[in-house]
């Protein structure tokens, strides 16, 4: 008997750490040029980032059903799991959580914990792997709940975006804020910890870029994990790892990937993202 973890395909964790891990993805949809996609299983991130410049309408996403969740839960029921822990994206980003949510209140098996991560992308996907790591070694319900409570609060991202065009397109800024930003000729900044999502300006593509990276270079001497996600910008995590190990030449790589397109398509290509969770301080 064990406890396992569950989580959606917006927490961009890395095959290699799902695998080793045994987390659960649950992929949500895309729906984009007339069709539906499950993230991940039929639709790869190449060939989303690839057709999204011309998509007609504009990409929208959905989360997995109930249904869907329960079939999930189930399997690890049957699979002699004694509980379940479902962690994921921000409710207040996502309808993913309160699907998530209604399908534990229908599944009686084994008790599933529902977690509100309050973050995103490979912030939320580290806020999962250090559950999925005590769970693996045999952590009990309870210490994995003071787990999660333990992180969740110190886990981050700090990510600066190439364009706002797709913030607008997905109902994520108004026409006026995107007339006002793309004035100005500014690089939004986008920050969210513990619930909270802020934004930042910088004041071009370079100063953006500087900005991520000072702040990866505050953090990482203080960060217990520390990780890279990215829109179609491999070429950036390189050049930014780079600045690093000039700082840190001894640094450990990071987890990276590249992120999903249920959250690609309002970020857009080009943004890159630093996800850390900051070291207790006694």
């Amino acid at each position: 008997m064990s406890i396992k973890i569950v989580t959606d395909s917006t927490s961009d964790i890395p095959q290699q750490a799902r695998e080793e891990l045994d987390i659960s993805v649950l992929p949500l949809y895309v729906n984009m040029n007339g069709k539906s996609y499950l993230d991940m299983l039929d639709l790869s991130r190449q060939e989303f980032y690839s057709a999204l410049p011309s998509a007609d309408p504009h990409p929208t996403t959905a989360a997995p059903s109930p249904g869907q969740f329960i079939e999930v839960y189930q399997r690890l029921a049957d699979a002699c799991a004694s509980a379940v822990f479902s962690i994921h994206i921000a409710g207040s980003l996502s309808a993913v959580y309160s699907s998530a949510r209604e399908a534990a209140s229908l599944f009686t098996k084994i008790p599933v914990y529902v977690v509100d991560s309050g973050n995103l992308s490979l912030a939320l996907g580290l806020i999962v792997i250090q559950a999925a790591k005590i769970a693996k070694n045999g952590a009990n319900v309870e210490q994995v709940q003071q787990e999660l409570n333990r992180v969740i609060p110190r886990a981050h991202a700090f990510a600066k975006l190439d364009t706002i065009d797709h913030l607008l397109k997905g109902g994520r800024i108004t026409a006026i804020q995107h007339s006002v930003i793309s004035l100005l000729g500014i690089k939004p900044i986008l920050k969210m910890n513990n619930y909270v999502s802020r934004m930042e300006m910088a004041r071009t593509q370079s100063k953006a870029y500087q900005r991520v990276l000072k702040r990866a270079l505050e953090v990482i001497p203080t960060a217990e994990v520390f990780g890279i996600s990215h829109a179609n910008a491999a070429f950036q995590v390189a050049e930014l790892l780079a600045d690093l190990r000039l700082s840190f030449p001894d640094l450990q790589e990071p987890y990276i990937n590249e992120v999903n397109p249920a959250l690609g398509a309002h970020v857009g290509p080009g943004a890159l993202c630093i996800n850390w969770i900051e070291k207790e301080t006694r």
